[in-house]
């Protein structure tokens, strides 16, 4: 959140979803995005409080029987996002931190991360440029943009290496 990584990813969750709703969402709608069968009546009441520790103000609204973001909040999955839809794409892959919360296994994490890495993957496809795709591609590895990439004149061996190994090395550098 604001391009930190924050502990409580199950509340980063629900501020997410709210953000890309534009700041509101249906109780019923968030219980199934969120959840899988049948979660407790307190699941969302808790999401919300542990938000409002992190100092995201999540506020229930009774008489829409809705959840509303209260104020501001910059959340990196709408921005890169928005990046994306803009054609800022280099801006968007410097956004991109990594899997969209990668320990969440909820309905809604799980279409999200895959989502975004297919909508950066489709965009560095369409660019045409090599520089774009090959830098998509060390955050995203996906099968379509490495034979692309390769289909250029790329390194096999490096289009090929893992995600994890180039951070590695990254960071030994």
């Amino acid at each position: 959140m604001d391009g930190v990584p924050v502990r409580h990813g199950r509340a980063l969750e629900l501020v997410a979803v709210l953000a890309l709703a534009k700041g509101s969402a249906p109780r019923d709608w968030l219980l199934s995005t969120l959840f899988e069968g049948d979660p407790a009546p307190s699941s969302l009441p808790t999401l919300a409080l542990r938000a409002r520790k992190l100092g995201i103000d999540v506020r229930y609204d009774r008489d829409r029987c809705c959840y509303l973001l209260a104020g501001e909040v910059r959340c990196d999955v709408v921005e890169v996002l928005e990046l994306v839809e803009e054609g800022r794409l280099a801006e968007a892959v410097a956004r991109y931190r990594g899997p969209f919360l990668p320990k969440s296994y909820s309905p809604f994490a799980v279409q999200m991360r895959a989502s975004l890495e297919e909508r950066l993957v489709r965009a560095a496809l369409l660019s045409d440029d090599v520089a774009l795709m090959a830098s998509v591609d060390r955050v995203v590895k996906h099968p379509e943009l490495s034979q692309e990439l390769v289909r250029r004149g790329g390194d096999a061996v490096v289009v090929s290496l893992s995600r994890s190994w180039l951070a590695g090395l990254e960071a030994a550098i």
